[in-house]
């Protein structure tokens, strides 16, 4: 991936190249979307590379339109529609998605875009459920801003502090990204199951 992000990086491609990731990555969350912007990122600190402030704009447009697209498909297909979206996992990721729309959405929203799966889930799961487009559009451009600036600034720190070794920069940035992605993960999933047992004691079952 490095080789590839150095090879793109200097040229107008970096630009297309990051839309089309960000596209795909918000209804296809096996892409490196965040993983690219953070590297582009650390590179145009090192000078390596694309213009920090083109990489944002590009990001957080590609972004939107990336959920908008989930938030689409959530509408037209339900949540049940093919036979993956019955999967055990990918069935409790959606009521996990339902739950937290409902109870704060402006702040799951937000939680959720640094969960990989989390982050498609709830969009389709917002568009399943009919959330309002009105609330939808500018939760979402919010969301996409906060989430884009935050790798933008991950990525250009880690550029700023190993700006001689522009190689090393993409591997801190990519690293940090992908931990911090983790992290809030492995939290949300604690916190999830601790709220189920809870239920379960209470001899209430669990709640889509």
């Amino acid at each position: 991936m490095t080789e590839i992000i150095l090879a793109v990086a200097g040229s107008p491609w970096a630009y297309v190249a990051l839309a089309a990731l960000l596209l795909i990555d918000g209804f296809f969350p096996f892409v490196p979307g965040e993983t690219f912007v953070g590297a582009l990122s650390a590179l145009a600190a090192t000078g390596s590379g694309p213009s920090v402030a083109y990489v944002l704009g590009v990001a957080i447009m590609a972004t939107v339109i990336g959920d908008a697209i989930a938030f689409v498909l959530g509408r037209r297909m339900g949540l049940s529609r093919w036979a993956w979206m019955r999967r055990p996992r990918i069935a409790r990721a959606f009521a996990w998605a339902a739950r937290g729309l409902r109870q704060r959405p402006a702040a799951f929203f937000l939680t959720a875009k640094f969960v990989p799966v989390g982050r498609v889930a709830v969009t389709m799961t917002a568009g399943a459920t009919g959330f309002p487009v009105a609330r939808y559009i500018p939760l979402s451009i919010a969301a996409s801003s906060f989430y884009t600036v935050y790798h933008v600034a991950v990525g250009y720190a880690a550029g700023s502090w190993l700006s001689a070794h522009p190689l090393l920069a993409i591997v801190v940035s990519i690293g940090s990204v992908l931990l911090v992605g983790f992290s809030i993960d492995t939290v949300m999933t604690a916190l999830s199951r601790r709220r189920r047992r809870r239920m379960l004691m209470a001899g209430e079952g669990p709640r889509d």
